[in-house]
């Protein structure tokens, strides 16, 4: 599951005015673990009639399981509000006892059954789910909105629309029969095995003949065009929306390598009788790993346009859910705790694809941005380690932890053991629990059987402990003694499970000469120094080059070496840091070497971040630097600094900012090739704080865009720059009806432009009512809101809504922004009691002030 709502929950609390690093549990989580097998179910036959018009469904479930142990006399379902019809046991005539509150299916059995007896349930029911199976229609806001029905199962909602165990340690085989009106077509799990018609009607069976957990049962109805290839024998089928075939190919085209590619790596050819990926519309999630059918959100698809700018993270999220057909369908986590096993696999796998398919530079920029956005939540919202089985709902684990630092484990294992034997650790491990549950235990017996490394330490360390290693370094050169000291301290702190001391190997490189030497050094305290014979000063110093060590870095170097690095480090990360490092040099020097990376540097990461680095030195010569670097050939590399030419304010008294809102109003303008570019440019002239922003914004806003990247970037140009105009636009902007994308990011304007304009009340209280919105996303876009609003009269509304909200996200949102808020409440009546405090201090000073005076002011008396 790709959950790219974890960019809302992001903004939520990265924003926050009260940020800092909190601990992950919140009042009222508590410990979970894995639930008893009291059954082995083998098998679910699922018979769905979808009543589209009435958002409901009829259904018979037929589950057939056999009693782990002797003298089973009943067994119980998950099944959410649905109205049971009739129960009976297969086989017999008489229909069978059964109690039912709603959220549990009993059903006796009579005797005690037997060990390994086949048992088969028959349940008749009808449902209207408001959780697992949604519904998709045209309403008066969106009357171009398809007809569509898709299920989303994890992390347990399948038991609102049949009844099931629903717990990822019970895996079963599943066939289905779906009705659905013509034209809709209906794509589920496994095989397709027939399809009848009756009047206006078809049913589609589907059987999936390897064994999977509940939530991975899927159905995907809609009226899809169908794009079918074969794969080395392997049928692939692409379903997008009709009208949009091109789109739909050039987003999945890549699909075909991916499946060589991770079949090759893992020892394991792609298990399943076929692969499908269904694009449907308003996808809570960005992609969901249903076994043999991927479930994508629309978002995905994609003109010839914007293919530059987004094809990688479009690629990104197509390999993530393939992995999981390995990782988390064929290898499912045991309990919930463990969900690494499936999000830290695909995030990896997504990221090794990048390797393979676009060469390693691409590769170390996309786990260095995966370790910065883990670290972003790790400094901002909170802190916990990876394997964690303390919470309220099992979605609120999803989070960075799993997927992002989950990679990163992988991949410093991956350095640890080598190339090698990281394969062979990690096929051995594929191998020995496919179709089975796994916990991270059974990884780490997996690797130590196949390589025979003990990991204690490091599962320890990266698994089961939280945060990582912050590290200042200095070196210095010792010309007579012909050495180099390099001097590594460990600055973190111990805080919610975090250690002093981190223990790792980590490479260090000087360029010496023409040549280079490496040693691998072991970090094994708060403060070390290491000696290395160097035969002359080296022009360069490198620590860790590569970037296989999770960390946040500080390191100092003079500015030759730093220059020397940009311009010849072969290592792109080491190319990057130079650029950052030089931004805080802010000479001419520097400004050349920047301005010479944006035009000549080879790779757009390195352009982006020399641009980035001009931006933060912002004198007048980086400003023109960047607006010489404007026809910058790469897309991403031009976004970079358009981004940058946003750090000159155009304001008084010098406006020294103005030539480039200059250039950014010409670029909005004129256009550009790229959507995001010219989204980029609308963001920036708002941060310049222009005269001429406010005319130019409202004219972006009618600007159609690839997923109306432009108006949002424009709100976000609307809220830095701060002029009150822009307030009933943002508040017109948030109506029902108004592309999603963008009424999200008018509710955010509307917040921090609230904040800025001093204008609270309306922004606040048109933030409560879109806590009420039927969109998720812009559920959680007013929570986001409302903290960064700080208004702590929404308490109560954020409270509510996590009282009366289905979606696990959004619930722990609001928890953790009431809690938020709250404290900002306290620390206002810690600040008014100090204050109190303080003004009856000064008080007492001033009594005895004037006290003193009087006493000095009396006529002494004379000695006699």
């Amino acid at each position: 599951m790709t959950d790219n709502i974890l960019d809302y929950c992001g903004g939520v609390f990265g924003a926050s005015r009260h940020g800092g690093q909190k601990p992950f549990g919140l009042p009222g989580d508590t410990p979970h673990y894995a639930r008893d097998r009291l059954v082995d179910v083998q098998h679910i036959k699922l018979d769905i009639d979808v009543d589209i018009e009435n958002k409901r469904i009829e259904g018979v479930a037929r589950t057939m399981f056999r009693p782990i142990n002797d003298g089973l006399s009943h067994v119980e379902f998950d099944a959410v509000e649905m109205e049971i019809e009739s129960v009976r046991i297969q086989g017999r005539r008489t229909a069978a006892r059964y109690s039912y509150d709603g959220a549990k299916l009993r059903i006796e059995l009579g005797r005690g059954r037997k060990t390994g007896e086949r048992i088969t349930t028959v349940v008749r029911y009808s449902a209207s789910p408001r959780r697992g199976l949604y519904f998709v229609a045209p309403d008066e806001g969106y009357p171009d909105k398809p007809l569509q029905v898709w299920s989303q199962g994890q992390d347990e909602d399948s038991r609102h629309w049949f009844p099931c165990v629903d717990f990822p340690n019970e895996m079963a085989t599943s066939e289905l029969a779906v009705t659905v009106p013509k034209p809709m077509i209906a794509v589920c799990n496994g095989r397709l095995l027939r399809v009848t018609e009756r009047g206006r009607k078809r049913t589609y069976r589907w059987r999936q003949d390897q064994p999977h957990v509940a939530y991975l049962v899927s159905l995907a109805a809609g009226d899809f065009a169908e794009i079918s290839e074969r794969v080395d024998g392997l049928p692939v089928q692409y379903y997008v929306p009709r009208g949009r075939e091109a789109d739909g190919k050039r987003a999945l085209a890549r699909t075909p390598r991916m499946l060589r590619f991770f079949s090759e790596r893992i020892g394991i050819k792609y298990p399943y009788a076929k692969y499908a990926q269904v694009i449907v519309s308003d996808f809570i999630f960005g992609g969901m790993e249903n076994v043999s059918a991927t479930t994508l959100t629309e978002n995905i698809l994609h003109d010839r346009r914007a293919h530059p700018d987004i094809f990688d993270a479009g690629d990104g999220l197509v390999a993530h859910e393939l992995a999981h057909q390995w990782f988390g369908d064929l290898l499912t986590c045991r309990d919930w705790a463990h969900g690494w096993l499936n999000e830290g696999f695909a995030t990896y796998f997504d990221a090794l694809f990048t390797e393979h398919q676009r060469g390693v530079d691409e590769f170390r920029l996309q786990m260095r941005r995966n370790g910065q956005v883990y670290m972003g939540e790790d400094a901002r919202r909170y802190r916990r380690p990876i394997v964690s089985n303390t919470y309220t709902e099992p979605i609120d684990l999803f989070d960075r932890q799993f997927y992002e630092k989950g990679s990163w484990a992988l991949h410093m294992l991956r350095y640890q053991l080598g190339d090698d034997l990281f394969w062979k650790a990690i096929r051995h491990y594929a191998a020995k629990h496919r179709g089975g549950n796994v916990t991270t235990p059974d990884l780490q017996r997996a690797i130590e059987e196949s390589t025979g490394r003990n990991l204690d330490e490091f599962f320890d360390q990266w698994l089961y402990g939280a945060g990582h290693p912050q590290l200042t370094v200095a070196f210095e050169y010792d010309s007579s003694a012909k050495q180099g000291k390099l001097t590594v301290t460990q600055t973190q702190s111990a805080d919610h499970g975090s250690r002093e001391v981190f223990r790792t190997p980590v490479d260090v490189s000087f360029a010496i000469g023409r040549g280079e030497q490496s040693f691998r050094i072991q970090l094994t305290e708060r403060e070390q120094s290491f000696y290395f014979p160097l035969p002359s000063r080296p022009k360069m110093v490198r620590f860790d080059p590569g970037g296989w060590l999770l960390k946040a870095l500080e390191f100092q170097r003079d500015p030759e070496m730093l220059t020397y690095q940009l311009k010849n480090d072969d290592d792109v990360l080491g190319r990057i840091d130079a650029a950052a490092n030089l931004a805080k040099l802010a000479t001419a020097e520097a400004v050349a070497a920047l301005k010479a990376a944006v035009q000549n540097d080879a790779f757009w990461g390195v352009q982006a971040e020399a641009a980035r680095a001009l931006g933060t030195i912002n004198t007048p010569e980086a400003q023109e630097a960047l607006i010489d670097c404007l026809d910058a050939g790469h897309a991403r590399a031009r976004r970079a600094v358009v981004a940058a030419l946003g750090s000159f304010r155009d304001e008084p008294p010098d406006h020294r900012g103005a030539k480039a809102a200059a250039a950014l109003q010409r670029l909005l303008d004129d256009g550009d090739a790229s959507y995001y570019v010219e989204a980029e440019a609308a963001a920036a002239l708002g941060k310049t704080r222009s005269d001429r922003a406010f005319a130019t914004l409202e004219r972006t806003l009618e600007k159609e865009s690839h997923n109306n990247v432009i108006r949002v970037r424009a709100f976000e140009g609307f809220s830095e720059l701060r002029d009150e105009r822009a307030l009933p636009i943002a508040m017109e902007w948030t109506a029902y009806g108004k592309p999603y994308q963008a009424r999200d990011a008018a509710a955010t304007c509307l917040s921090k432009l609230a904040r800025f304009i001093d204008r609270k009340e309306p922004a606040r209280d048109r933030l409560i009512e879109l806590l009420d919105d039927p969109w998720l996303r812009t559920r959680l876009t007013a929570v986001a809101g409302l903290v960064h609003l700080g208004e702590s009269e929404a308490i109560p509304a954020l409270e509510q809504r996590a009282a009366r909200e289905l979606d696990g996200r959004v619930i722990r949102s609001c928890r953790e922004a009431a809690a938020r808020l709250r404290e900002g409440v306290d620390k206002g009546e810690e600040v008014k009691k100090l204050r109190e405090e303080l003004d009856k201090l000064r008080e007492d000073q001033r009594t005895l002030t004037d006290r003193l005076a009087k006493m000095e002011a009396k006529p002494k008396r004379k000695k006699s």
